[in-house]
């Protein structure tokens, strides 16, 4: 099976990034890290795998979690700092919808939506300045996603084992 992701992406290891004196770099890299490494759980999962509730009875898959941090990526970044219409794709549907017939649209989906923020990301001049849409300050949001990445790859990463039925790094 060939990766759901667009041979763009890189699925290689990355190395965490360096310490440096911008802070709005850092965390900007940090962003960075942890979308790719979200990613990289998605890497040699069949679209049934994706979609599989593979750790029952918990009714969560990788697919449900790429669902989610889509919305994320949209309430805390692409709206939350650029403004313009809020929109929630799946609603309450995000952890627990989708199917293997979804996966590529909502990969496509949740891979927009990246795009989209890190346009509203670069548009704002400084840590301190709010967004349009939630008026938290940028810094504060970056802090937010690197988070919510963090905490999501850990549970991408637990419930891949398990679709794969095996350890594969």
């Amino acid at each position: 099976m060939g990766s759901v992701l667009p041979d763009s992406v890189d699925l290689d290891r990355w190395d965490e990034p360096s310490p440096g004196p911008d802070l709005r770099e850092s965390l900007v890299q940090w962003l960075g890290y942890q979308r790719h490494e979200f990613q990289r759980k998605w890497r040699d999962l069949s679209a049934d795998q994706l979609a599989s509730w593979s750790i029952p009875p918990v009714e969560l898959s990788v697919l449900g979690l790429i669902r989610h941090m889509q919305q994320m990526e949209h309430a805390y970044l692409s709206w939350g700092l650029g403004g313009g219409d809020q929109v929630e794709t799946y609603g309450d549907d995000d952890y627990a919808g989708g199917s293997a017939e979804t996966v590529e649209e909502d990969v496509r989906l949740y891979l927009e939506e990246v795009a989209r923020a890190d346009t509203a990301i670069a548009a704002l001049p400084t840590l301190e300045s709010v967004g349009r849409g939630h008026g938290d300050p940028l810094g504060h949001t970056l802090v937010k996603m690197i988070d919510e990445y963090a905490l999501h790859s850990g549970q991408a990463h637990m419930l891949r084992f398990a679709a794969l039925g095996t350890l594969r790094r």
